[in-house]
């Protein structure tokens, strides 16, 4: 499943970007110490700017934008809101962005919330994501198939073909998967 860390990353980067920006242009200023902001409160209105910024960019219909901002709900920037999540996620999974297909697949999972455990959805964006070569995708499928757990039939061959792709975009964990079989 996709890193939540990853997402955040970007998002965070974006951050620190809309951050610096704005205090390039700032004269300096001599504040007492109970003036002075915490960086909690300074970082505040950057952080709304860039999350602002990126649901325009979302509600505009850019794929990647839809993508970090149901990671950002996903994992709490700036709030965990798991229906968010799902929604953005969902727009740009079902209009083709692979790893927002994944991401959607580990949600209906239900392992961070049992009320999004929908194991045919799970198959549906997994499968989407697979077909579209992401890596990972190939890799939890290809799981998935070794063991014939969450919906499908225990077929090692296919399994086999799923952990070669993933291995042949030098997805580590598949290649583990070859030589261990």
């Amino acid at each position: 499943m996709p890193s939540p860390t990853a997402p955040l990353h970007t998002t965070l980067a974006l951050l620190a970007l809309a951050l610096l920006a704005g205090c390039a242009g700032r004269e300096p200023t001599t504040a007492t110490p109970s003036q002075t902001p915490t960086p909690q409160q300074s970082e505040q209105p950057a952080i709304q700017d860039a999350q602002s910024q990126l649901r325009q960019q979302a509600q505009r219909g850019d794929l990647d934008s839809q993508f970090q901002l149901g990671s950002s709900y996903f994992v709490g920037q700036p709030e965990k809101n798991l229906k968010q999540a799902e929604y953005w996620w969902k727009q740009a999974a079902d209009k083709g962005h692979a790893m927002a297909a994944v991401s959607l697949a580990y949600l209906y999972t239900g392992r961070d919330a049992p009320e999004f455990a929908n194991q045919r959805d799970m198959l549906k964006y997994l499968n989407q994501s697979a077909a579209a070569g992401n890596p990972m995708a190939q890799h939890v499928l290809g799981n998935l198939y070794r063991r014939g757990e969450g919906g499908v039939p225990r077929d090692p061959d296919q399994a086999q073909r799923l952990y070669q792709s993933a291995c042949q975009q030098n997805y580590e964990p598949s290649c583990m998967a070859l030589g261990g079989q």
